[in-house]
């Protein structure tokens, strides 16, 4: 998965300012084989539709819009091969990107999937695993430890959504540490790349 993150730049569509915050957008687009099988995307995609929609509705709560009054921030994802749940990746990837390009957010937004199959409950489902059980998707803010998004598209017994939801909560804190992680080398790499930074 790919995800370009351009701005804060000044905003182009002058209808939508607003003075005291930043207008985000999201668009999101998969190769035709990405998922194995051929599967052309229109324009008018309804599922990449939703994705984007929920990527942003995810991360705009998050970003520190005062700071960019009147500006626009643009997210492209592209996903070049999949297999289980783009919404988890698309959210993590951009989490990722977002700090990569500089923008101020409040916390990371960490995105995990898990599914009962059988009398197993399954962490970060795979392709073949989400076709064969019920997949609920959380994001979370690991610093308040705020559910900030819970998807379930297909039924579960009403007394397994709370352990499933709490197993997706834990698979959110360890993808975190995963992308602390990673932020924290990136961010000494190129300390030690401008010369800034010494042992």
């Amino acid at each position: 998965m790919l995800v370009r993150v351009t701005g804060p730049k000044e905003l182009t569509h002058r209808l939508k300012a607003q003075h005291d915050r930043v207008l985000l957008t999201c668009e999101f687009s998969a190769l035709p084989f990405a998922g194995g099988q051929y599967r052309p995307q229109g324009r008018s995609d309804r599922n990449a539709a939703e994705i984007a929609m929920c990527v942003r509705q995810v991360l705009e709560p998050v970003v520190q819009a005062h700071l960019y009054p009147r500006g626009q921030i643009d997210i492209a994802i592209s996903v070049l091969e999949s297999d289980g749940d783009v919404r988890a990746a698309a959210i993590n990837a951009t989490s990722l990107a977002m700090v990569d390009a500089g923008v101020a957010m409040e916390d990371l937004v960490c995105a995990c999937s898990a599914g009962i199959a059988g009398s197993s409950t399954i962490l970060d489902l795979n392709g073949q695993e989400a076709g064969g059980c019920a997949e609920m998707v959380v994001a979370l803010l690991p610093r308040t430890g705020r559910l900030s998004f819970v998807q379930l598209e297909s039924k579960l017994p009403i007394s397994s959504i709370e352990e499933v939801m709490n197993f997706a909560a834990e698979g959110c804190r360890q993808v975190h540490e995963v992308l602390s992680s990673s932020i924290q080398l990136h961010a000494q790499s190129l300390l030690y790349t401008r010369g800034n930074f010494s042992t």
